[in-house]
């Protein structure tokens, strides 16, 4: 990683706010090496690890702004990292989670040709991506009220989630609009 003055470092970061392309990609180049070394310790793969990157400096882009003291890069830097390292590994658990459980769950409806195959496959994916896109919280009501085979009781529900019970439904009402809104568009792009 090339060092750079505090001095240095905070006029580079006025010319990225000015935006300064030439600064920005200097910018980039000296905070790639600290991304990739949190990425590795992280055992992501190289190309996990250069999403990560591709994350990371957008965030950076949105919010150099707020960035007070130009000697705390760095650790902005390695906070956002974290972040999305972080994001990155828990939607992997959710879709490990939809994979497994979810999908064999929704039920197969009777189909008369490969093509009615191919739409209902396209119609899981659609329903998999737009689970994705809830908060944890959302997900995983969503998950248990429709896709759990136990099929646990609101207060169950509640006390897992800790919410009260008298929520669930209103809740769940926002969520699959949410989920509904998200659809329609998806289906508007085909």
């Amino acid at each position: 990683m090339k060092k750079i003055s505090k001095k240095s470092l905070a006029d580079l970061i006025e010319k990225c706010n000015n935006g300064d392309e030439a600064a920005w990609h200097i910018l980039i180049d000296f905070i790639a090496p600290y991304v990739f070394a949190i990425c590795s310790k992280s055992r992501m793969t190289r190309d996990e690890s250069f999403d990560i990157f591709g994350q990371v400096s957008l965030q950076l882009i949105k919010s150099i702004k707020r960035l007070k003291e130009p000697g705390s890069l760095l650790a902005f830097v390695g906070t956002i990292t974290r972040r999305e390292i972080y994001a990155f590994f828990q939607k992997i658990m959710m879709t490990d989670s939809i994979d497994e459980e979810i999908v064999n769950s929704v039920p197969d409806l009777y189909s008369k040709s490969p093509e009615d195959d191919f739409v209902l496959l396209e119609k899981r994916e659609m329903l998999m991506e737009a689970m994705l896109s809830l908060s944890e919280r959302d997900f995983l009501l969503i998950k248990m009220l429709y896709f759990d085979p136990g099929e646990p009781s609101y207060k169950a529900i509640a006390k897992k989630l800790n919410m009260p019970v008298s929520s669930i439904g209103p809740i769940r009402g926002k969520i699959l609009v949410r989920l509904y809104k998200y659809l329609k568009i998806k289906n508007k792009g085909k």
